[in-house]
């Protein structure tokens, strides 16, 4: 019998919150772990800001006016953790949320879908994060 892989208990766990989104195109999860599979230091989802009404400003793309998934994760990340840490996506993360993602010391994402535009993924490798499709 063999047991459930960490990179199975972690995407479902990312899948799991992107449930929480209200968006109608994109239900987007992040999930931050330590590498060693000890921890889940941060989650996060799009949405709006706390208290904020739960609806999309626009259906265009892009233009949604939410949060985006990575960004509500890294913003509860404690930076102090020593651990190296990998984040899980259910979506590739755009330009700006790859850039927010290098500068926060997270060593290695794993995706399951792609964006639209591949540049955040471009981005982080240029940067020498590890980023692997699920």
């Amino acid at each position: 019998m063999s047991r459930i892989s960490w990179k199975e208990i972690w995407m479902n766990v990312a899948e799991l919150m992107a449930q929480r989104s209200h968006h109608p195109t994109f239900k987007v999860g992040a999930i931050v772990t330590s590498n060693d599979n000890t921890q889940i230091l941060s989650v996060g989802y799009n949405g709006n800001e706390a208290g904020g009404e739960n609806e999309p400003e626009s259906c265009e793309p892009g233009m949604s006016g939410l949060l985006h998934a990575e960004i509500n994760c890294l913003l509860k990340l404690d930076y102090n953790n020593p651990k190296e840490k990998t984040m899980w996506l259910t979506l590739s993360p755009c330009q700006l949320c790859a850039k927010a993602i290098v500068n926060s010391g997270v060593k290695k994402v794993i995706y399951k879908e792609e964006y639209r535009d591949i540049k955040g993924v471009e981005i982080l490798k240029n940067a020498g994060i590890d980023v692997e499709r699920y």
